[in-house]
């Protein structure tokens, strides 16, 4: 057994008649810690030890079981009945833990420790690495320098110690599975050759320290290092759907980022990836070799079921590779491809299905770029992007303050995770498209109509047109290399990314719909909606009935009418339409045409106070909006009776008061006045 070869270091001791009563060991904040516990006597071999915090003894761990490593979270026991010690090990240690000990068996005999925590250099280091069977993996364990002339000691989790380097040794033989080698100046290095699928596990880096007396000795372990060893070859079963996508996403070890990499369809030729970091088409098979992230990203569209096979994506050279096991099944359950509509800094629900039987699956969206491979939306964007499950197989998806930049093509669908590969089968394509908000103008007043555009069109000529840009029916309104035209001006603001058009002396014929354009690449709608000067106003008594007529401003047989409430016309007609053209009869509602009049009536029956407030009469043709806005004012009509009578009850009491008074003042002059020619005569 190679634990015989441990050797503990031995720091601080009691002794009394030659018994070693208490001693001090030395841990290391973030590592590990193990010593051992020597037995009074021979006799205490098979009674229960235990290691515990001396207040109270609530923490700790103790064992009746022999040559048998027993845990307790942090803590772990080991009791070797041939040794006359157990052993006590200590994992992820904090300043915390700092304090004193004990340890013994629970009938005759105990040992204090102190156990000291320190903040040393390279302390707690951890770090996980990735290899292949076959491969040679070599760990560095830096350590402080007051340590170079001791024992070094490379020890396995669970499994006990692998390897020891006696202090007056440089390093091992090289035939040797696991080789240690010591700079003798800060750090050692280990060696394992020739991994097998069983040398995957925790390994730890630790240092000997030594004391007065070399039976009790202890070990500071310092680094631990978590190796994960995989097999060369995996294999994965991936689906797909006909006529839909796939999207693979091949992982590989960092130190292979470098190296070529490539996909192989069942026996036919290696397709070997010659650029790195872009997009490389052959055939239906697009691929991408991140080297970043020592990835091979496989996107393959429009699939059939002759896509389906056996592929191999792999590093070429060194041969390490993954089968891919694709199935290709025939499907129409899933919705078809859909159009959608989101407004500039409000929020979109995009509805997808997956999959249940493929079992454990994540929900996924992407999108697509110039190249029409739908790549996934970057982390700094995930953030705004909601997913819930609505119903069995179905999810949404909710994208929250949408951007210009958000309009383009997603799909969405089921994501599978493998170690070795994730894969993404895409079922549900969206044609998202973005708008501005409407821009509300007053006839006879201006309007300023706003276009974002993307940092690299800033030094290209942006144009705002009345209809889409570039197309027959388009009206060219300005361009941003245009000089100001008549009630037309225009600023580009290229640090902002904003250019901004400012429409004066506004008339019912400019509402309608707006393109911000930059060539034919990038357009960007908005709509223009104008409100009349005159309003119209109307009061009415509660329980009673109003008509209010609006006036038609364009003569068209196409005008769509409404009439809606909401402070906002714009978000009136969207979530506030009473009646209108389709829906003439509303509850207490009703509109009706008089075409020969120019008008179009609303009816209120049975009013309420609660009907009093601004509503708008609207008419649109192809998305053009003329609104006239509505003042209604519903008042209590008996209340207004008693008001008036009361009021003039009051009057009538406050004249026949003002004459008693004006009659009682005059009594009183009378009365001065005599007096004072009373006593004025005699004289």
């Amino acid at each position: 057994m190679r634990a015989a070869i441990i050797i503990f270091i031995f720091i601080t001791l009691c002794l009394i008649s030659g018994q070693v009563l208490c001693f001090r060991v030395f841990g290391c904040a973030g590592g590990s810690l193990m010593f051992k516990c020597l037995y009074k006597n021979q006799n205490d071999q098979h009674k229960e030890k235990y290691f515990c915090r001396r207040r109270g003894c609530i923490s700790g761990i103790s064992s009746e079981l022999q040559r048998r490593w027993v845990y307790n979270g942090r803590f772990a026991l080991y009791d070797d009945e041939n040794s006359r010690f157990f052993t006590v090990f200590i994992r992820n240690l904090s300043r915390e833990d700092d304090g004193k000990y004990t340890c013994g068996d629970n009938q005759t005999w105990s040992r204090d420790v102190d156990l000291e925590v320190n903040r040393e250099s390279g302390c707690g280091t951890s770090v996980i690495r990735d290899k292949y069977v076959g491969q040679t993996i070599t760990f560095l364990c830096e350590y402080d320098h007051e340590f170079k002339t001791h024992t070094k000691v490379f020890y396995r989790l669970k499994e006990g110690p692998v390897h020891v380097l006696n202090s007056s040794q440089s390093s091992q033989s090289s035939e040797e599975k696991i080789i240690l080698s010591d700079s003798h100046e800060d750090h050692f290095n280990v060696t394992i050759r020739h991994i097998s699928a069983d040398d995957g596990g925790v390994y730890l880096c630790g240092v000997e320290r030594y004391g007065s007396d070399p039976s009790i000795t202890h070990i500071t372990f310092i680094k631990e290092i978590q190796l994960n060893v995989y097999s060369r070859i995996a294999s994965v079963q991936v689906q797909a759907y006909s006529s839909k996508s796939v999207f693979i996403t091949c992982k590989f070890l960092q130190e292979f980022r470098r190296n070529k990499k490539f996909i192989q369809k069942d026996s036919s030729q290696k397709i070997i990836v010659d650029e790195q970091n872009q997009w490389v088409r052959h055939d239906k098979v697009h691929m991408y070799d991140d080297s970043s992230e020592g990835l091979l990203k496989v996107f393959i569209s429009d699939l059939t079921e002759e896509d389906g096979g056996t592929y191999r994506c792999g590093v070429n050279i060194v041969h390490l590779f993954t089968d891919v096991k694709l199935t290709v099944n025939q499907v129409d359950h899933f919705r078809a491809s859909s159009k959608a509509s989101a407004v500039i800094g409000e929020s979109v629900k995009l509805t997808c299905d997956f999959p249940e039987k493929h079992g454990e699956i994540f929900k996924h969206i992407c999108r697509e770029n110039e190249q029409k491979i739908c790549e996934s939306i970057s982390s700094s964007e995930q953030k705004r992007f909601e997913f819930s499950v609505s119903t069995a197989g179905v999810f949404t998806v909710i994208i929250s303050n949408v951007s210009e930049r958000d309009a383009g093509v997603y799909w969405c669908g089921a994501e599978t995770r493998d170690t070795h590969l994730t894969s993404v089968s895409l079922t549900n394509q969206h044609q998202l498209t973005v708008t501005m908000p409407p821009v509300v103008g007053r006839e006879g007043g201006s309007s300023e109509i706003k276009c974002p555009y993307n940092e690299k069109h800033s030094r290209e000529v942006k144009q705002l047109c009345k209809g889409k840009c570039f197309t027959e029916d388009a009206q060219n309104i300005i361009r941003s290399d245009e000089a100001k035209k008549t009630k037309i001006s225009v600023k580009n603001e290229t640090e902002l990314n904003l250019f901004t058009v400012t429409l004066s002396e506004l008339r019912a014929e400019d509402a309608g719909i707006y393109w911000c354009a930059v060539r034919d690449e990038f357009n960007l709608r908005t709509e223009l909606m104008i409100v009349m000067k005159d309003a119209v106003t109307r009061e009415a008594s509660v329980g009673g009935s109003v008509s209010i007529s609006c006036k038609f401003i364009r003569n068209h047989t196409s005008l769509q009418r409404s009439f809606c409430r909401g402070d906002q016309p714009n978000i009136c007609v969207r979530d506030g339409v009473r009646v209108s053209s389709n829906t003439r009869t509303n509850g207490r509602f009703s509109v009706t045409d008089e075409t020969s009049a120019g008008v179009f009536t609303v009816n209120i029956n049975n009013l309420t106070e609660e009907d009093s407030g601004k509503y708008w009469c609207a008419e649109e043709s192809s998305g053009s909006y003329i609104f006239t806005e509505v003042h209604l004012r519903v008042i209590r009509g008996s209340s207004m009776i008693v008001a008036v009578s009361v009021g003039l009850i009051l009057l009538a009491v406050c004249l026949v008061l003002v004459d008693a008074a004006l009659a009682f003042s005059n009594e009183e002059i009378d009365s001065d006045y005599t007096t004072v020619i009373y006593h004025i005569v005699p004289n």
